[in-house]
């Protein structure tokens, strides 16, 4: 019985990927990494075999390029979600990935075409990472077929509504810091919370200084159904923001939570949205002014 072959990747594009598979091929091998590829080998290709006419090989991560939320990416992105670690989706320049295929504490791979060495790069660093970590190498068939048969999760049900969590997720934030502020006496400040219909103010002062402020608003970048965050004092009315979150129906937990994009808001950036319910918004979002206020005055 011959000896079964090893491989750091194999790949898996569109046709209209090839070109910059071709070359993110060629800058691995470059660095010594092992890749299966073959010129016709596509989304299409990976997604019409058995698993007994597939590759037999053994694979430590099978890489999908994903430029569009096609069928077989959506399929490898949901396998990745249910903790597949052998499924590496490589998501091309500013490819939107519905946030119900994404895992909110899986750190993604990006590149751009133009950059072939950089995600080359980024893949030897992967593969450096599982090497360390003792990650064994997967059957690639079997990693391949058993992705493609992940169910698609639910879709949400014909009452949810936007418009009806973004109300409930006002109401509770207010709620929220009216009841927290009056603790901040014991520091020796003074927390003060507006809540109006499209407004919730919140300012903590010191002697009259402003120390934090925080306007959470209806609507705003992100669309009419959103909920707006902006750090500071500003103009009213001015297009600012840290921060925008969408009501959105988690099929894994069949309930509403808040999909937050830009978390400026928590004084720092990320690229992929997270998802939080309206007690683990409310609870970043006060650990966050705790920190800035002990920041502030010791």
């Amino acid at each position: 019985m011959s000896e079964v072959a090893s491989y750091d990747f194999a790949v898996s594009f569109t046709e209209e990927q090839e070109t910059t598979v071709e070359e993110v091929v060629a800058a691995c091998r470059q660095r010594g990494l092992t890749v299966l590829h073959g010129p016709g080998q596509t989304h299409q290709w990976w997604a019409g075999k058995d698993e007994g006419d597939l590759p037999e090989a053994q694979v430590r991560f099978f890489l999908p390029f994903v430029s569009t939320a096609d069928e077989f990416s959506a399929a490898m992105l949901r396998a990745v979600k249910a903790g597949d670690q052998h499924v590496l989706p490589v998501l091309i320049d500013d490819v939107a990935v519905p946030v119900g295929l994404l895992h909110p504490h899986v750190q993604y791979l990006r590149g751009t075409e133009s950059q072939p060495h950089s995600i080359a790069e980024a893949l030897a660093t992967r593969v450096e990472q599982a090497e360390a970590a003792g990650w064994d190498l997967a059957r690639l068939a079997a990693v391949v077929t058993q992705a493609r048969e992940i169910e698609p999760p639910a879709a949400a049900p014909a009452d949810f509504s936007r418009y009806a969590e973004q109300d409930a997720a006002m109401r509770y934030l207010g709620e929220q810091f009216a009841a927290a502020v009056p603790a901040l006496a014991r520091r020796g400040l003074v927390g003060t919370v507006h809540r109006g219909d499209s407004r919730i103010a919140l300012r903590i002062e010191r002697a009259g200084d402003t120390l934090y402020a925080l306007d959470i608003q209806r609507g705003g970048i992100g669309g009419d159904e959103t909920v707006n965050f902006v750090v500071g004092r500003h103009d009213a009315g001015s297009a600012c923001t840290n921060g925008w979150a969408r009501p959105v129906y988690d099929t894994g937990t069949s309930t509403a939570k808040l999909e937050l994009h830009d978390r400026s808001v928590f004084g720092r950036d990320g690229t992929e949205p997270l998802t939080y319910t309206p007690e683990e918004l409310f609870t970043a979002l006060w650990q966050r002014i705790d920190a800035v206020l002990a920041a502030t005055i010791g």
